[in-house]
């Protein structure tokens, strides 16, 4: 079986909430959201994704893990955030109940600006409704997601024993020269800013000590792991806590903290990348993610890297389905509903 962990959708209800916080902004966030939500109509219609898998090589052994796609809308107050991630997990939770041939899982939404009422939601979608785990973006209305106030999620999800799905989400507001220009340009905030953004909280959960007070916590890592492969030699110098104090004595060398996140294969059609992760999170820190839902061509472009770069069969397995077993707590139930025993 191929276990595709990162495959994005937006559901009606949730969509439909998403557009309308959106157009009260009264900026451009809207309008260039909704194009983009468009390019595939696989991320909104259910139809069209099971059309797309059958064309596209997914084949019979195929299987998605449900993650919200990102709506910029993840930065609202707390009641707005609350209401979002409570749609959002009810219609995903339903579409993977409906239809556990296509979806071994979903993942929960997240309001952490809503303190300890967001944290006990989704306890509750894990616990009780069948999240496999959680899914946060870089940074929260601003904050890097290594801010004090949400260190209690860290906690949670590593008593819990359920991994972490972690997103960038850099806006057009990041410009790429902040000292001219207002704005980001030609869309390089997600292009190259996305990488950059999941290295730079990567490396900033690493110094808040997470990995040192929760080493059994599961990080997984989108677009492998962002630049921190492609970085690490500048990333395995002497850590440097200028304007910061550490919270926690630090007992490993920072590559070791970081070698302990997880990463997936979402690399577009770019087997550098996918190299680079093997060589640097191991085999056994790599999962077959896809990025399914912004682009027809992600979900090909992924398994030809995978088949380009892994030509050992074990290895291979571990990608596509022993690492998801393992990293996600798949039950046997719900192997068994996916048709995987």
């Amino acid at each position: 079986m191929r276990i595709d962990v990162f495959t994005h959708i937006l559901t009606p209800r949730y969509l439909e909430r998403v557009f309308e916080i959106l157009r009260a902004r009264g900026d451009h966030v809207a309008s260039d959201y909704e194009a983009m939500s468009t390019q595939d109509p696989s991320l909104t219609r259910l139809d069209a994704r099971f059309k797309l898998i059958d064309e596209v090589g997914g084949g019979p052994d195929y299987r998605q893990v449900l993650v919200m796609g990102h709506t910029q809308a993840e930065h609202e107050d707390p009641d707005t955030a609350a209401e979002l991630a409570k749609i959002g997990n009810e219609e995903l939770a339903a579409v993977a109940q409906e239809h556990p041939d296509r979806f071994i899982g979903w993942v929960a939404q997240v309001a952490l600006q809503d303190g300890e009422r967001g944290l006990a939601r989704v306890e509750e979608e894990i616990e009780r409704n069948g999240a496999l785990g959680a899914q946060i973006f870089t940074h929260i209305q601003g904050r890097c997601v290594d801010h004090p106030d949400y260190e209690p999620f860290f906690e949670l999800m590593a008593r819990l024993d359920r991994p972490i799905w972690m997103h960038p989400n850099r806006t057009v507001e990041w410009s790429d020269f902040p000292l001219t220009e207002k704005e980001s340009q030609y869309h390089l905030y997600s292009l190259t800013g996305w990488p950059t953004d999941t290295a730079v909280t990567m490396y900033r959960l690493m110094c808040a000590g997470y990995l040192e007070r929760w080493p059994e916590l599961r990080i997984i890592t989108h677009h492998s792991g962002g630049t921190v492969p492609m970085v690490a030699g500048r990333l395995k110098r002497p850590l440097r806590w200028q304007n910061a104090e550490p919270r926690i004595q630090l007992t490993k060398e920072p590559l070791e903290y970081l070698r302990m996140f997880y990463a997936d294969t979402g690399n577009f059609g770019n087997p550098i990348a996918l190299r680079a992760a093997l060589e640097f999170f191991g085999e056994d820190r790599v999962l077959f993610g896809s990025d399914f839902g912004f682009s027809p061509e992600f979900l090909p472009e992924t398994l030809e890297d995978i088949e380009t770069v892994v030509q050992d069969e074990g290895t291979k397995r571990k990608l596509y389905e022993d690492n998801a077993r393992r990293v996600l707590r798949l039950s046997e139930a719900r192997l068994e509903a996916a048709g995987a025993v």
